[in-house]
Protein backbone atom coordinates (compact mmCIF):
# COMPACT_ATOMS: atom_id res chain seq x y z
CA UNK A 1 0.00 0.00 0.00
CA UNK A 2 1.45 3.69 -1.03
CA UNK A 3 2.08 6.11 1.42
CA UNK A 4 -1.17 7.99 -0.25
CA UNK A 5 -3.48 5.07 0.73
CA UNK A 6 -3.74 5.56 4.38
CA UNK A 7 -5.94 9.09 4.81
CA UNK A 8 -7.67 8.47 7.74
CA UNK A 9 -6.95 6.62 11.41
CA UNK A 10 -9.03 3.71 10.74
CA UNK A 11 -7.23 2.69 7.69
CA UNK A 12 -3.69 2.80 9.63
CA UNK A 13 -5.35 0.97 12.39
CA UNK A 14 -6.90 -1.80 9.90
CA UNK A 15 -3.59 -2.18 8.09
CA UNK A 16 -1.58 -2.47 11.53
CA UNK A 17 -4.12 -5.14 12.95
CA UNK A 18 -4.02 -7.56 10.10
CA UNK A 19 -0.44 -7.46 10.53
CA UNK A 20 -0.26 -8.32 14.35
CA UNK A 21 -2.58 -10.99 13.73
CA UNK A 22 -0.73 -12.47 10.80
CA UNK A 23 2.86 -12.08 13.00
CA UNK A 24 3.41 -15.26 15.25
CA UNK A 25 6.47 -13.56 17.39
CA UNK A 26 3.55 -12.41 19.30
CA UNK A 27 1.88 -14.31 21.66
CA UNK A 28 -1.87 -15.29 20.60
CA UNK A 29 -3.52 -13.36 23.58
CA UNK A 30 -1.77 -10.35 22.67
CA UNK A 31 -3.19 -10.84 18.89
CA UNK A 32 -6.69 -11.31 19.86
CA UNK A 33 -6.06 -8.69 22.90
CA UNK A 34 -5.08 -5.84 20.77
CA UNK A 35 -7.56 -6.28 17.80
CA UNK A 36 -10.31 -6.96 19.59
CA UNK A 37 -9.90 -3.59 21.49
CA UNK A 38 -9.41 -1.20 18.49
CA UNK A 39 -11.66 -3.47 16.53
CA UNK A 40 -14.50 -2.28 19.31
CA UNK A 41 -12.84 1.05 20.43
CA UNK A 42 -10.07 2.83 18.65
CA UNK A 43 -11.52 2.47 15.14
CA UNK A 44 -15.58 3.28 15.76
CA UNK A 45 -13.66 6.55 18.07
CA UNK A 46 -10.92 7.97 15.89
CA UNK A 47 -11.55 5.71 12.35
CA UNK A 48 -12.46 8.46 10.67
CA UNK A 49 -10.69 10.99 11.73
CA UNK A 50 -8.12 12.70 8.99
CA UNK A 51 -4.62 11.85 9.75
CA UNK A 52 -3.64 15.75 9.31
CA UNK A 53 -6.44 15.87 12.03
CA UNK A 54 -5.79 13.96 14.81
CA UNK A 55 -3.92 15.48 17.70
CA UNK A 56 -3.84 14.75 21.57
CA UNK A 57 -7.19 16.70 22.12
CA UNK A 58 -9.08 14.66 19.76
CA UNK A 59 -7.41 11.58 21.09
CA UNK A 60 -8.90 13.04 24.54
CA UNK A 61 -12.24 14.14 23.51
CA UNK A 62 -13.43 11.21 21.44
CA UNK A 63 -11.15 8.06 22.81
CA UNK A 64 -9.66 8.21 26.13
CA UNK A 65 -12.96 10.63 27.98
CA UNK A 66 -15.64 8.69 26.79
CA UNK A 67 -13.92 5.35 27.52
CA UNK A 68 -12.31 5.91 30.86
CA UNK A 69 -16.46 6.09 31.81
CA UNK A 70 -16.66 2.61 31.48
CA UNK A 71 -13.51 0.69 31.22
CA UNK A 72 -10.66 0.66 33.56
CA UNK A 73 -7.72 2.94 33.21
CA UNK A 74 -5.48 0.21 32.43
CA UNK A 75 -7.68 -0.67 29.05
CA UNK A 76 -7.60 2.83 28.09
CA UNK A 77 -4.09 2.98 28.44
CA UNK A 78 -3.28 0.08 26.07
CA UNK A 79 -6.50 1.17 23.43
CA UNK A 80 -3.70 4.07 23.31
CA UNK A 81 -1.00 2.19 23.21
CA UNK A 82 -1.83 0.28 20.00
CA UNK A 83 -3.21 3.46 18.32
CA UNK A 84 0.43 4.69 19.10
CA UNK A 85 1.89 1.41 17.94
CA UNK A 86 -0.17 1.46 14.82
CA UNK A 87 1.11 5.25 13.54
CA UNK A 88 4.63 4.58 14.41
CA UNK A 89 5.00 1.26 12.53
CA UNK A 90 3.33 3.48 9.71
CA UNK A 91 5.74 5.59 9.83
CA UNK A 92 8.74 3.41 9.97
CA UNK A 93 7.67 1.67 6.62
CA UNK A 94 6.97 5.10 5.25
CA UNK A 95 3.37 4.34 4.59
CA UNK A 96 2.58 8.05 6.25
CA UNK A 97 4.71 11.34 5.83
CA UNK A 98 4.64 11.63 9.76
CA UNK A 99 3.22 10.44 13.45
CA UNK A 100 1.06 12.94 14.38
CA UNK A 101 0.75 11.68 18.06
CA UNK A 102 4.74 11.21 18.10
CA UNK A 103 5.28 13.94 21.17
CA UNK A 104 2.06 12.30 22.65
CA UNK A 105 2.08 10.14 25.94
CA UNK A 106 0.12 8.72 28.08
CA UNK A 107 0.82 11.31 30.67
CA UNK A 108 -0.48 13.54 28.80
CA UNK A 109 -4.18 11.89 29.17
CA UNK A 110 -3.88 10.06 32.77
CA UNK A 111 -1.73 11.95 35.73
CA UNK A 112 -2.14 9.38 38.30
CA UNK A 113 -0.23 6.28 38.51
CA UNK A 114 -1.62 3.20 37.04
CA UNK A 115 -2.39 0.88 40.22
CA UNK A 116 -1.45 -2.71 40.06
CA UNK A 117 -4.36 -4.94 38.72
CA UNK A 118 -6.49 -6.31 41.94
CA UNK A 119 -5.40 -9.85 42.32
CA UNK A 120 -8.58 -12.34 41.64
CA UNK A 121 -7.02 -14.83 44.35
CA UNK A 122 -6.12 -14.07 47.77
CA UNK A 123 -4.28 -16.85 50.41
CA UNK A 124 -7.17 -17.12 52.77
CA UNK A 125 -8.81 -17.95 48.97
CA UNK A 126 -6.88 -21.57 48.47
CA UNK A 127 -8.88 -24.10 50.65
CA UNK A 128 -12.39 -22.74 48.51
CA UNK A 129 -10.40 -22.64 45.66
CA UNK A 130 -8.78 -26.35 45.95
CA UNK A 131 -11.85 -27.41 46.68
CA UNK A 132 -12.89 -26.50 43.12
CA UNK A 133 -10.02 -27.56 41.52
CA UNK A 134 -10.46 -31.00 42.53
CA UNK A 135 -13.85 -30.65 41.87
CA UNK A 136 -13.32 -29.30 38.21
CA UNK A 137 -10.36 -32.13 37.87
CA UNK A 138 -12.82 -35.07 38.55
CA UNK A 139 -15.73 -33.38 36.29
CA UNK A 140 -13.26 -32.15 33.29
CA UNK A 141 -10.03 -33.91 33.68
CA UNK A 142 -8.21 -31.01 30.96
CA UNK A 143 -9.73 -27.77 32.42
CA UNK A 144 -8.91 -28.98 35.87
CA UNK A 145 -6.09 -30.12 35.44
CA UNK A 146 -4.70 -27.35 33.23
CA UNK A 147 -5.51 -25.26 36.27
CA UNK A 148 -3.78 -27.34 38.78
CA UNK A 149 -0.65 -27.46 36.80
CA UNK A 150 -0.68 -23.88 36.77
CA UNK A 151 -1.36 -23.06 40.54
CA UNK A 152 1.62 -26.13 41.68
CA UNK A 153 4.36 -24.79 39.23
CA UNK A 154 3.61 -21.08 38.56
CA UNK A 155 3.38 -21.48 34.57
CA UNK A 156 1.57 -19.04 32.15
CA UNK A 157 -1.19 -20.68 30.43
CA UNK A 158 0.36 -20.33 27.08
CA UNK A 159 3.37 -22.17 27.83
CA UNK A 160 1.74 -25.20 30.06
CA UNK A 161 -1.21 -25.26 27.24
CA UNK A 162 1.78 -26.39 24.89
CA UNK A 163 3.19 -28.94 27.12
CA UNK A 164 4.15 -32.55 25.81
CA UNK A 165 3.98 -35.97 27.25
CA UNK A 166 7.86 -36.22 25.89
CA UNK A 167 8.23 -32.97 27.59
CA UNK A 168 8.15 -34.30 31.44
CA UNK A 169 9.29 -37.74 32.93
CA UNK A 170 8.18 -39.05 35.21
CA UNK A 171 11.52 -41.04 36.21
CA UNK A 172 13.57 -37.81 36.27
CA UNK A 173 10.74 -36.10 37.66
CA UNK A 174 11.32 -32.57 35.63
CA UNK A 175 8.95 -30.98 33.05
CA UNK A 176 10.82 -29.07 30.54
CA UNK A 177 9.02 -26.23 28.69
CA UNK A 178 11.40 -25.75 25.24
CA UNK A 179 12.51 -22.46 24.41
CA UNK A 180 10.07 -21.87 22.09
CA UNK A 181 6.80 -22.30 24.27
CA UNK A 182 8.07 -19.47 26.63
CA UNK A 183 7.60 -15.90 26.42
CA UNK A 184 11.24 -15.12 28.09
CA UNK A 185 12.98 -17.49 25.18
CA UNK A 186 13.98 -19.43 27.64
CA UNK A 187 14.08 -22.94 28.48
CA UNK A 188 12.16 -23.98 31.89
CA UNK A 189 12.52 -26.99 33.64
CA UNK A 190 10.60 -27.56 36.25
CA UNK A 191 11.02 -29.98 39.19
CA UNK A 192 8.25 -32.72 39.81
CA UNK A 193 7.11 -33.05 43.41
CA UNK A 194 5.63 -36.42 44.56
CA UNK A 195 2.70 -34.85 44.50
CA UNK A 196 2.88 -33.54 40.73
CA UNK A 197 4.00 -37.05 39.38
CA UNK A 198 0.60 -38.69 41.27
CA UNK A 199 -1.58 -36.17 39.90
CA UNK A 200 0.02 -36.72 36.54
CA UNK A 201 -0.73 -40.78 36.78
CA UNK A 202 -4.42 -39.73 37.95
CA UNK A 203 -4.72 -37.37 34.93
CA UNK A 204 -3.88 -39.89 32.44
CA UNK A 205 -6.18 -42.50 34.32
CA UNK A 206 -8.65 -39.86 34.13
CA UNK A 207 -8.47 -38.89 30.34
CA UNK A 208 -11.16 -39.55 27.92
CA UNK A 209 -10.09 -42.54 26.18
CA UNK A 210 -10.13 -40.33 22.95
CA UNK A 211 -7.32 -38.41 24.42
CA UNK A 212 -4.85 -41.61 25.22
CA UNK A 213 -3.00 -41.51 21.92
CA UNK A 214 -2.19 -37.37 21.74
CA UNK A 215 0.96 -36.54 22.47
CA UNK A 216 -0.58 -33.43 23.96
CA UNK A 217 -0.93 -33.09 27.53
CA UNK A 218 -3.92 -30.96 27.44
CA UNK A 219 -5.62 -32.61 24.53
CA UNK A 220 -8.83 -31.21 22.57
CA UNK A 221 -11.12 -32.81 20.58
CA UNK A 222 -9.37 -34.33 18.18
CA UNK A 223 -6.47 -34.75 19.97
CA UNK A 224 -5.51 -31.20 19.11
CA UNK A 225 -3.81 -28.58 21.88
CA UNK A 226 -6.51 -26.20 23.05
CA UNK A 227 -6.35 -23.19 21.70
CA UNK A 228 -6.16 -20.05 23.47
CA UNK A 229 -9.78 -19.46 23.35
CA UNK A 230 -10.78 -23.16 24.42
CA UNK A 231 -8.75 -22.60 27.52
CA UNK A 232 -9.70 -19.05 28.58
CA UNK A 233 -13.36 -20.80 28.11
CA UNK A 234 -12.63 -23.45 30.51
CA UNK A 235 -10.87 -21.18 33.17
CA UNK A 236 -14.71 -18.97 32.80
CA UNK A 237 -16.22 -21.92 33.56
CA UNK A 238 -14.29 -23.02 36.58
CA UNK A 239 -13.67 -19.77 37.95
CA UNK A 240 -17.12 -18.47 37.28
CA UNK A 241 -15.32 -15.63 35.98
CA UNK A 242 -14.24 -14.73 39.95
CA UNK A 243 -11.08 -14.80 38.73
CA UNK A 244 -8.19 -15.50 35.92
CA UNK A 245 -5.96 -18.02 34.33
CA UNK A 246 -3.05 -15.28 35.43
CA UNK A 247 -4.28 -15.12 39.03
CA UNK A 248 -3.20 -18.41 39.99
CA UNK A 249 0.59 -17.68 38.99
CA UNK A 250 0.51 -14.40 41.08
CA UNK A 251 -1.13 -16.24 44.01
CA UNK A 252 1.48 -18.67 43.48
CA UNK A 253 4.10 -15.54 44.11
CA UNK A 254 2.26 -14.25 46.74
CA UNK A 255 2.35 -17.53 48.71
CA UNK A 256 6.06 -18.40 47.98
CA UNK A 257 6.89 -14.60 49.48
CA UNK A 258 4.96 -15.32 52.74
CA UNK A 259 6.26 -19.03 53.44
CA UNK A 260 9.60 -17.75 52.90
CA UNK A 261 10.71 -18.77 49.49
CA UNK A 262 13.68 -16.66 48.20
CA UNK A 263 12.90 -14.14 45.77
CA UNK A 264 15.32 -15.49 42.88
CA UNK A 265 14.20 -18.98 43.76
CA UNK A 266 10.65 -17.77 42.59
CA UNK A 267 12.12 -15.35 40.16
CA UNK A 268 13.23 -18.82 38.47
CA UNK A 269 10.45 -20.97 39.18
CA UNK A 270 8.64 -18.33 37.37
CA UNK A 271 11.05 -18.05 34.49
CA UNK A 272 10.87 -13.93 34.54
CA UNK A 273 14.01 -12.81 32.38
CA UNK A 274 17.10 -12.18 34.40
CA UNK A 275 19.70 -11.28 31.93
CA UNK A 276 21.58 -13.74 29.83
CA UNK A 277 24.72 -14.40 31.81
CA UNK A 278 23.09 -13.70 35.17
CA UNK A 279 20.03 -16.22 34.25
CA UNK A 280 22.84 -18.95 33.29
CA UNK A 281 25.04 -18.70 35.99
CA UNK A 282 22.38 -19.31 38.27
CA UNK A 283 19.94 -21.65 36.79
CA UNK A 284 22.76 -24.04 36.98
CA UNK A 285 23.32 -23.62 41.01
CA UNK A 286 19.99 -23.36 42.29
CA UNK A 287 18.48 -26.74 40.93
CA UNK A 288 17.73 -28.52 44.38
CA UNK A 289 16.67 -24.67 46.14
CA UNK A 290 13.64 -25.11 43.24
CA UNK A 291 12.60 -28.50 43.88
CA UNK A 292 12.99 -27.67 47.71
CA UNK A 293 10.62 -24.42 46.95
CA UNK A 294 8.39 -26.73 45.16
CA UNK A 295 8.13 -29.28 47.88
CA UNK A 296 7.44 -26.35 50.66
CA UNK A 297 4.92 -25.29 48.38
CA UNK A 298 3.07 -28.46 47.71
CA UNK A 299 2.96 -28.84 51.13
CA UNK A 300 1.16 -25.68 52.03
CA UNK A 301 -1.05 -26.59 49.32
CA UNK A 302 -1.88 -30.15 50.70
CA UNK A 303 -2.84 -28.61 54.12
CA UNK A 304 -5.20 -26.59 52.26
CA UNK A 305 -7.12 -29.73 49.94
CA UNK A 306 -4.63 -30.16 47.25
CA UNK A 307 -4.49 -34.13 48.45
CA UNK A 308 -7.68 -34.51 46.97
CA UNK A 309 -6.58 -34.58 43.68
CA UNK A 310 -3.75 -36.59 43.56
CA UNK A 311 -4.76 -38.77 46.63
CA UNK A 312 -1.28 -39.06 48.30
CA UNK A 313 -1.27 -39.96 51.81
CA UNK A 314 0.97 -37.67 54.18
CA UNK A 315 3.79 -39.86 54.44
CA UNK A 316 4.28 -40.15 50.86
CA UNK A 317 4.62 -36.37 50.42
CA UNK A 318 7.87 -35.74 52.11
CA UNK A 319 10.25 -35.80 49.52
CA UNK A 320 10.04 -36.40 45.86
CA UNK A 321 13.42 -38.47 45.94
CA UNK A 322 11.43 -40.73 47.19
CA UNK A 323 8.90 -40.36 44.67
CA UNK A 324 8.42 -43.90 42.45
CA UNK A 325 9.80 -44.48 39.07
CA UNK A 326 7.15 -44.18 36.06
Amino acid sequence: MSRDSFKNVGQVITWWVGRIEQNRSVSESYRRTMGSLVRKHVVPALGAVPLKRLNRAAVDDKLVWPMQQTHSPHTVHKAVQGLQHALALAVKQGRIEANPLAAVSWRDFWTGKLAPRPAGLLPVDVPELMESLCAAFERQPVGGMLALMMLAHGTRIGETCQARWQHISLSERVWIIPAQNTKTDQELVVPLTVQAVALLDRYRQLQHPARHGSPWLFAGQGGQPLSANQAFSLFREISRRQWKSHDLRKLARTVWAEIGIDYLVGELLLNHSMGKLAGTYIKTTVSDLRREALEKWHGWLDERGFVGAHLLKSGETVSSTNAVDA
